[in-house]
């Protein structure tokens, strides 16, 4: 027997597919629909088909029947203050600017290093990877190194580097 033709158009599918996106943010039909499915089938079973772990579909549970809809929202959650002051982030920041020690020996500035000279000079312990993250969002970024091949010609190299002289327009 053939099945009858659709009658709805394609853009009307993806218009209400859009719609149900922005009514469903945060999954909250999702976890509406665990929570039914839980109460007709064992939790185990639910949690598997959705792919999420059985303590979560019994945290969704409990959150709705504490709170109603807002406790399947997610919670707002504050970002934890710097560690570091406004004149101590400007202190450091003029280190890598400068690619200086607090001595001001000169320096070349590793993540790790600048980790180790901000615990010695502050007393605050910050992980790499919030120093990087923190860089970034000062856009500075620590200088690399010219990646070398392994089979390269050093002195082809140093023989192709420009040499002051060799600007254009300069005799």
């Amino acid at each position: 027997m053939a099945r009858p033709k659709s009658t709805f158009s394609p853009k009307l599918a993806l218009r209400a597919q859009a719609d149900l996106v922005v009514l469903d943010q945060h999954g909250v039909i999702q976890k509406l629909r665990a929570i039914i499915a839980a109460s007709r089938l064992p939790a185990t079973t639910v949690a598997a088909v959705l792919g999420v772990a059985t303590e979560t579909i019994w945290r969704w549970a409990k959150a709705y029947e504490k709170d109603g809809l807002e406790g399947l929202y997610p919670k707002t959650r504050r970002a934890k203050p710097s560690k570091l002051d406004a004149d101590q982030r400007k202190t450091v920041l003029a280190w890598v600017d400068e690619c200086r020690m607090p001595d001001g020996m000169a320096v070349h500035w590793t993540l790790e290093r600048l980790r180790q000279v901000i615990t010695d000079s502050f007393g605050v312990t910050l992980g790499i990877n919030t120093i990087w993250v923190w860089l970034r969002k000062e856009n500075r970024k620590l200088k690399v190194p010219r990646p070398r091949h392994i089979k390269g010609d050093e002195q082809a190299q140093e023989a192709f580097k420009k040499t002051p002289g060799d600007a254009p327009g300069q005799a």
